[in-house]
């Protein structure tokens, strides 16, 4: 009997029809509104429908597992359908009958896609029924090195461009190729020697022991970003009562997120406020001003203001022409200097100190090229090997300390393998 007999004619049955051809689509990412959804496009017509919908940037033939940035326009073969306004998006083929489509995660877009794919042939269908295995990795995920899984777990937590780019380089094999390829030194070293019927050549492994070690503690000096791509950097503004601190923050915002007035002590608790800066996810945080003061809910607040410049990636610390910065003291936190209200200022500030107006935006394009720029040194160079979690960092910590060739190779094969 014909499997297509109990196939029905319309969409009520979703599941019936999704295995009436094979042809279907559905959302893979999770409901709710979204910066960016993605939608499974499966089926041997699959790459027919998503080619007569979706117009690539480049011309050039789509390649397995290649990202093509395009227009997205749907069927536009009716007149009426040529005044919709195109979506861009991203297409990734996974092979030759699974795609991705990467859209707007609104679901104004989503369901425009869906609509567009299923007037070509393609069947929307619950994501529960979706037949395919999840295509974010190639089809033989299962099989893919430890490292590479690892990497793509936080590649899908990143929040911006840039910490998924450093995600990406690991996904591409950064710290997996870096790990075999010591790995194999080590070996060919060993065999070497044993081949040879020589003693262990240790001036030899010397050589490579300090290159190993040097890239090793670079990697480690990275780590306290690296390990944390999916979560934003902490951006404290710290100084004295009405500096202007609620003000700065507003003005960094783009939209008044801080209560900001004349009078000294507005602010008692920590506010937060989560931005992008040159592709950097920041948290801010507005603090009370630190004073002396008798008033116990006031002292609490500027404890709290402490604490939290104590355990920030980077205080701003802001001061006026009338009112002096507060002292460092023993803090290893970076900070940048602000001369806020800098309008009032008679005479030069110095050098390093960066003077805005809050209320104007006067130097706050300085003041956020230098927040990125002070943030960005901790990144690691382009497509360098860097560790993503705890468990890579208690490898490398043993790799830096070991010395021995047995126990290298051993260290080496925990990190890839777990």
């Amino acid at each position: 009997m014909s499997s297509k007999k109990n196939c029905g004619d319309g969409k009520a049955d979703l599941h019936a029809a999704a295995s009436c051809d094979g042809n279907v689509c559905t959302r893979l990412t999770g409901a709710g509104r979204s910066a960016i959804a993605v939608i499974g496009v499966g089926g041997p017509a699959s790459r027919a429908a998503v080619m007569q919908c979706f117009t690539a940037a480049s011309p050039r033939e789509l390649k397995s597992n290649e990202i093509r940035y395009g227009d997205w326009h749907g069927a536009v073969a009716e007149s009426s359908q040529a005044a919709i306004p195109s979506e861009s998006i991203v297409v990734i083929m996974r092979h030759e009958d699974l795609f991705e489509v990467h859209c707007h995660g609104g679901s104004a877009a989503i369901d425009r896609i869906l609509a567009d794919l299923e007037q070509v042939g393609i069947t929307p269908v619950d994501n529960a029924a979706w037949p395919h295995p999840w295509p974010i990795a190639s089809p033989d995920a299962v099989a893919r090195p430890l490292l590479i899984r690892e990497a793509t777990d936080t590649l899908t937590q990143c929040q911006t461009v840039r910490t998924a780019a450093v995600a990406m380089d690991q996904v591409r094999g950064a710290m997996h190729d870096w790990a075999v390829k010591w790995l194999g030194v080590f070996a060919a070293r060993r065999d070497a020697d044993r081949a040879a019927d020589l003693p262990l050549d240790r001036g030899a492994i010397n050589d490579h022991l300090t290159e190993f070690h040097g890239e090793v503690q670079s990697m480690l000096d990275y780590a306290s970003v690296t390990m944390r791509l999916t979560a934003p950097f902490r951006v404290v503004l710290a100084g004295r009562p009405n500096v202007g601190k609620s003000s700065l923050i507003n003005a960094i915002l783009g939209y008044d997120r801080s209560i900001a007035t004349p009078v000294a002590g507005t602010t008692r608790d920590v506010l937060h406020a989560e931005t992008i800066i040159d592709g950097l996810p920041i948290r801010l945080s507005d603090t009370a001003g630190i004073h002396d003061s008798d008033e116990s809910i006031e002292r609490e607040g500027i404890s709290r203001a402490l604490r939290e410049a104590s355990t920030a990636d980077l205080v701003l610390a802001i001061q006026t022409p009338d009112t002096p910065a507060i002292v460092k003291g023993d803090s290893q936190v970076p900070q940048i200097e602000v001369l806020n209200k800098s309008d009032l200022l008679r005479g030069s500030a110095a050098k390093d100190v960066i003077q805005t107006v809050a209320t104007t935006g006067v130097g706050i394009d300085v003041l956020l090229a230098a927040i990125a720029n002070r943030l960005a040194d901790a990144f690691p160079p382009p497509s360098a090997p860097a560790p993503l979690n705890e468990r890579q960092v208690r490898c490398l910590e043993t790799l830096r300390s070991t010395t021995e060739t047995l126990a290298l190779r051993i260290a080496l094969g925990e990190l890839v393998e777990g």
